[in-house]
Order: C-alpha cells, then structure tokens, then sequence
C-alpha cells in the first residue's frame, strides 16, 4: 500500500470513528421516575355534556399514577428534542388525548417550562427542547393527562399505549392509558316545552271544510295544524345502535267519532306501533322525524272538530 493509500484510510477511519461517537454521545436519554396505568372513567354526564358544547368538555383521570420521568443531556453541542406519541386506541376510538408537561430541575425548586395543552396522536409531536430548559444536564418531567370530548365517542373499553421518546436517539419511556366509556341513549324533543318522552299533534279544519272535502276527494291526508313539537331528535354511542317505537297513547276526539288511531300517519304509514333503527351510534344527535311529518288519512265519516293525539316515544338500546 503506498505512503497516499495509508494516509487515505487513516482519514476515513478517523472520520468515522469520530462520528461513531458523536452519535453515541449525542441527543439525550430519557429514564423513568414514576408511571404506570393512566385510567379515564367516564360518565353519562360526561357524554351529556360534551354533546351540548363538543370539543370544549373534558375529563381527567381518576387518580392514580403521577407520570414523571427524566432526561439526561448527554452532549451539550447537540440539541436534544422530546416527543410523545401514542399506539393508536385499540379498538378504534375517536378520543383525543391531550397531555400538558412541567419542566422543572430535578429537585423541582425551578420550573423551567410549563407547555399548552397539546392534542396527542400516533404522529410525534414535539413537547419541549434541550434549548427551553437553559441546557441544563438533568431535568424533571411531569405530565398530566386529559381527554377532550365531543359526545360521539362510542361506548366500551378502549386503551393505548403512550411513549415519550428522545428523537435523536430513540431512548424513550412508555405506560399505558386505558379508557372506559359508558352507553348512552337520549331522546331530545325540539320545541315542545313538555318533559319525558311524549308529545301532541293535533288537526282542526273546523274553520276549512274545503281542506277537508278535498282531502277526501282526492284520498289525500290532511296536515298538523298545530304540536308541541319542532322536531325529535336521538343521539346514541351503543356499537350496536337504538330502536325507538312510538305509540299513541291517547285520542281526543268529538263524542261518537268512529277509532281514528289507525289513521294518524308518519312519512304517509301508520304511526301507532311505528319503528325507527340504527345498526350502529350516531353521530351526535340525529333526527327522527318532525311534526309536519303526521297527516291524518280522512275517509267522511269523521265526527266535526278537534282531533288531538298524545304520541310516546319508547327507546332501546340494540341487543
């Protein structure tokens, strides 16, 4: 090998095993304080109020583990960066997890950086720097969780594995986060200014014999002069969705009128005794129906007046 040919392969492996130990040397190295399993369990009221105001209810975890671990600088000329992810929820949920870090030294008598509420994904996303934190060569880190609800998530149990991880480097520490997500089914009557479940639709054409001749000449059903009711409305987060039935509950109709129930319809079938079903939640609250939906099918023999109706509505969650 000649004298150039020598000095040539010093060079390169010089050159190497310097940045051999730059990367060895580099970035950080995380290691766990304290951890374990981060447990949410959620409640009716919860869901209840996170489908009034999405995205602006949020829950946090029963107590249980405080989440802290540490991060060594291990080169002072390299920047070290911290990110967190998680696994992905298994099953699939829709929840948003989101997480806020304490920096501090690690005695904790100097906080060197508290950051926002950040949203948490399977992307990495960026918490803190080595350049936030003064360069220091240890620093203490706390993390609180909670979790942002919109009111659709489906019910069941659900959890994910959560990681915080040196990017340079790949040292990192991960736990566990587990979420437990009640049923829940609800009815919600738009406009009527009754509580519970039942509403009124009413027909009177005292004042339009016309409107009722013509509906019988031409078999057509007459329409709801006047409800309670705007709209119904549903909402459910059951995997396996609702059944909602109606029934006619009462009649209030002229003295010798013939039995009118059968002929109060909904989307122009009848109404009594009436399903409407889902095979999974919703998404939010849907509706079902709205007054204007009920017509009344007149056949002549009707008895002159008010004809008043009290419909009920009874909601199951599937089997």
């Amino acid at each position: 090998m000649t004298r150039l040919a020598q000095a040539l392969a010093v060079l390169v492996l010089v050159s190497l095993g310097g940045g051999i130990a730059s990367a060895q040397g580099g970035g950080g190295r995380i290691s766990d304080v304290s951890s374990g399993l981060v447990s949410f369990a959620i409640s009716d009221e919860d869901l209840a109020a996170a489908s009034g105001c999405p995205g602006c209810t949020y829950v946090y975890p029963d107590p249980g583990p405080t989440i802290v671990f540490e991060v060594l600088r291990q080169n002072p000329n390299v920047v070290y960066v911290i990110d967190a992810f998680h696994a992905g929820w298994a099953p699939t949920s829709t929840l948003q997890l989101e997480a806020r870090y304490t920096v501090t030294n690690r005695s904790e008598t100097t906080v060197f950086l508290v950051t926002p509420w950040l949203p948490l994904s399977e992307a990495p996303t960026e918490v803190f720097t080595q350049a936030d934190v003064q360069r220091e060569t240890w620093v203490r880190v706390t993390v609180e969780y909670r979790l942002a609800l919109t009111g659709d998530e489906e019910a069941g149990e659900t959890a994910t594995r959560m990681t915080h991880r040196v990017r340079q480097t790949g040292s990192s520490v991960s736990h566990d986060v587990r979420v437990s997500l009640p049923t829940v089914l609800a009815l919600r009557l738009v406009g009527t200014t009754l509580s519970g479940t039942s509403f009124a639709v009413a027909f009177d054409y005292g004042d339009d014999v016309g409107a009722y001749l013509a509906a019988i000449t031409a078999s057509t059903p007459l329409g709801v002069t006047a409800s309670d009711l705007a709209r119904a409305e549903i909402s459910t987060n059951h995997p396996r969705g609702y059944t909602v039935t109606l029934v006619i509950d009462e009649v209030f109709a002229p003295a010798g009128s013939p039995d009118v129930r059968g002929r109060v319809l909904l989307y122009g079938a009848p109404a009594d005794g009436r399903s409407f079903t889902s095979s999974g939640p919703t998404d939010g609250f849907v509706p079902l129906f709205e007054a204007t939906d009920y017509t009344l099918r007149v056949t002549g023999d009707e008895v002159p007046g008010s004809y008043l109706f009290n419909v009920r509505l009874e909601a199951v969650r599937n089997p």
